[in-house]
């Protein structure tokens, strides 16, 4: 009888298991756009989800038999009874009041992806800045570097050649030819190689920036947060854009889009192609060439499959190639006709005290071919997914050495004229992540494995002297195995607890050929391990429906590596960088969404802070670790609607970055140079803040025309290039101004847009050497878009 009795318990089971279903979906407004951040209810429960940035939602629901309840700020509520379906497309339709002149809709479709998973920013507890499609079109968004002006703490530059990036977030700076303070993340995907950063980016649903420690979720590196790209999904419906431009300085561009179904609701496709030329604006006074061109060409491919309401597979191939000017710093007049010796160059360029006068043209080039395959199975209150990926880079430079128009003497009878940089990296990823899907029950969780390989060939020469004459020239690989989880419990309505733990596991060894120029027999291996916990607890306070406050320690973890020899500035290797974070933040919308403050600050004590440095008697670059750094900072974000015609956007972020204890570092010992002598002092290369204030404004001219306005000053305070802080050896602040205007007709739009359109002089990088990277003049030109 009791067996009965168990069989027929779980048989009932089985059967009310089985009677959950997955619902998923496309939420569009009346003319085909996606609506993002609509709230999708299961009628009568508190199971639900929002809409994500590409209008897409899921949801498992009791039965077949469930109603849905479909809301969007500004439309009318929509409720869908299932019937059996298991795909249900939504079109929404705008309510008569928002319609009306009077009635003001406040912000809506601010949705973000900083915990991998789909949320409304205001319920997120950690900073974060995101943009979707709309705002990244009417801001006109074309790199990460552009995005990250609108980030409070945060700037990304390229100096010196292509792929050579350097970006500070809440005051940790990126070190030359190593990992950078954040995770890169395309689509799912964790880039390894920092030279992607400042890509160029089009067709996106969203991009979006999280700061903090974030390695217990995005893993090593992620030691200032996480920076995360996704691009715009194909659909049922049929589309195609075609986008061309002109601007000054030579500048032209075309971009062509197409996406649609192979077969309704099982197979999409989306392809994408953009190419855009620019000769320049800057001049080597000597050699009366411009030096800031640039190519580029980018390919992209995307099909989707869904042979079910239970699996979908998404396939994407990119292939990048970037040809760009190089090696173009300028000098002081001074240095004209010394030899080669350089004068200080002042901090605060302008047409008198800054010039680009070298005998040699720079040129670097990148190219890149990424692919990644994403599988993803729903299993009723979990999904599984599987996000396979490989990447390669391929990065080429050559230019100018000593950055002047004749040799140093001496110094080029050693080196010569000429500097080479070769740098490729190919990098194979694999991660499974099995994640809750239950959205009414009070745990939500993730757990998952992540594998990573990574292989990263590095040299450099001199190629006046003889292209086989390296100073660097070696081949890393990275093995890294990590464990993860992640969860969240509610501990009532109003108090929500957070915890991630990850575990990584890295290997890397070196081999250094360097030995084998020198008459060694053989290149020399190095190895070394790390193996870092990374803890992640929030707890979050829902204080009101408009109201969250938050608190959150992280850890954060950057991988040491190797240099490419021992000198007196550096060690063989660098060690791993290490940080405790603390943040306390809170989170307001009020006037009925149309008025959103957000604000964090945030205190980080960092061990062993690595720093990049150029030993200066023979050019050769290296990073070694500062032992003890504090960083203590805050930042506001806001918007205001003021009326239905106008935005005011501002943030503003500070940071005091500083070196605590120095230690030691380089020679044999690791003794040779003390660093305590810069104890007390603020970082280099870090500003100390930076602002936006921007004004939007979007509004109908007549029935099938709208325009959309925007504005943007960005400021970023004073930087300090030299860890010795002396005078001279900092810039002060300074302001850009940037611009669109888009007149839209009907499938047509037009838009006119500058950028630092004051022409404002300033540097991206200097060095006490004497010399500095000048940042790109005014920029003006026309876009034309049609859709067919």
């Amino acid at each position: 009888m009791k067996k009965h009795i168990y069989l027929l318990f779980l048989l009932l089971s089985t059967l009310a298991y089985a009677q959950q279903i997955t619902i998923s979906g496309h939420i569009v407004d009346a003319t085909g756009e996606a609506l993002i951040g609509a709230t999708v209810m299961e009628k009568g429960t508190a199971n639900g989800t929002v809409s994500d940035y590409n209008g897409n939602y899921e949801l498992t629901v009791a039965s077949s038999s469930s109603t849905l309840l479909i809301t969007y700020t500004g439309y009318a509520s929509t409720e869908i009874a299932l019937e059996g379906q298991s795909r249900v497309d939504v079109t929404m339709i705008e309510s008569a009041e928002e319609l009306s002149e009077i009635v003001v809709s406040g912000f809506t479709g601010v949705v973000g992806r900083a915990r991998k998973r789909t949320e409304s920013i205001q319920k997120i507890p950690e900073s974060v800045t995101a943009l979707n499609s709309d705002g990244i079109e009417k801001a006109g968004i074309n790199n990460v570097a552009d995005f990250a002006e609108l980030v409070p703490n945060m700037k990304l530059s390229e100096s010196q050649a292509v792929g050579v990036n350097f970006l500070v977030v809440r005051g940790i700076p990126q070190i030359r030819n190593a990992d950078a303070p954040v995770a890169f993340v395309v689509d799912g995907v964790t880039i390894p190689d920092p030279a992607l950063l400042n890509q160029e980016v089009f067709d996106l649903a969203l991009i979006e920036a999280v700061k903090g420690p974030q390695g217990a979720l995005y893993g090593k590196n992620a030691i200032g947060g996480a920076i995360n790209i996704y691009s715009k999904e194909p659909t049922n419906d049929s589309k195609n854009n075609i986008q061309l431009g002109a601007g000054n300085g030579g500048f032209y561009s075309g971009q062509l889009v197409s996406s649609g179904a192979l077969s309704e609701d099982k197979a999409y496709y989306r392809v994408s192609a953009k190419y855009q030329n620019f000769d320049g604006l800057l001049t080597n006074d000597f050699l009366d060439q411009k030096v800031d061109y640039s190519q580029d060409l980018n390919l992209r491919g995307q099909v989707i499959l869904t042979p079910s309401s239970k699996v979908k597979a998404t396939a994407t191939l990119q292939y990048m190639n970037t040809d760009a000017g190089a090696t173009y710093y300028s000098i002081s007049p001074a240095s004209i006709g010394t030899g080669g010796l350089l004068e200080p160059i002042d901090p605060n360029p302008n047409n008198e005290n800054s010039t680009i006068y070298q005998d040699q043209i720079g040129n670097s080039d990148m190219e890149n071919l990424f692919g990644s395959l994403n599988l993803q199975f729903n299993l009723g209150k979990s999904k599984l997914q599987s996000i396979t990926s490989y990447n390669k880079v391929d990065r080429n430079t050559i230019g100018d050495l000593d950055f002047t128009e004749e040799p140093f003497d001496g110094f080029v009878n050693f080196f010569g004229l000429d500097q080479g940089e070769f740098n490729n990296t190919a990098s194979f990823n694999q991660e499974l992540r099995l994640s809750n899907t239950n959205k009414s029950a009070k745990l939500d969780w993730s757990l998952g494995g992540f594998y990573q390989n990574v292989e990263r060939d590095f040299y450099q020469s001199d190629l006046t002297l003889s292209p086989d004459w390296a100073v660097t020239d070696y081949t890393v690989t990275f093995n890294t195995i990590a464990f993860f989880g992640f969860l969240d419990y509610k501990l009532t309505d109003l108090l929500t607890a957070s915890i991630g733990l990850r575990y990584d596991i890295d290997d890397f060894e070196q081999e250094d050929r360097l030995p084998v120029l020198f008459g060694e027999p053989e290149p020399i291996i190095n190895e070394r391990g790390d193996n870092v916990l990374q803890p992640k607890l929030s707890l979050s306070y829902q204080a009101s429906e408009n109201v969250l406050a938050y608190a959150n320690y992280g850890r954060g973890y950057r991988a040491g590596g190797f240099n490419p020899q021992i000198t007196d500035l550096y060690n063989l290797d660098y060690e791993k960088e290490l940080s405790d974070n603390y943040e306390i933040g809170i989170k307001t919308s009020s006037w009925g969404n149309r008025f959103l403050l957000n604000g964090s600050i945030f205190y980080s004590k960092f061990s062993n802070r690595q720093q990049f440095a150029i030993e200066p008697e023979f050019f050769i670059p290296g990073n070694f670790n500062y032992e003890q750094s504090t960083i203590v900072g805050f930042e506001i974000d806001s918007k205001t609607r003021v009326s239905k015609y106008l935005d005011i956007l501002f943030s503003y972020g500070f940071v005091d970055s500083k070196i605590d204890v120095g230690g030691f570092t380089g020679g044999d010992n690791g003794m040779a140079s003390d660093l305590n002598e810069f104890n007390g002092n603020i970082t280099s290369f870090v500003p100390r803040s930076n602002f936006n204030l921007g004004l939007a404004s979007s509004f109908d001219v007549s029935e099938k025309a709208s325009l959309d306005l925007n504005v943007n000053l960005n400021g970023t305070g004073k930087i300090y290039w030299s860890d010795f802080n002396e005078e001279g050896s900092y810039s002060d602040g300074y302001q850009l101004l940037d611009a669109r205007a888009t007149l839209n007709l009907d499938k047509f739009s037009i838009s006119l847009w500058g950028k630092n359109i004051t022409n404002q002089k300033y540097y991206l990088e200097l060095d006490t050497f004497g010399f500095g990277w000048i940042g790109r003049p005014a920029t003006i030109g026309l876009t034309v878009g049609a859709d067919f």
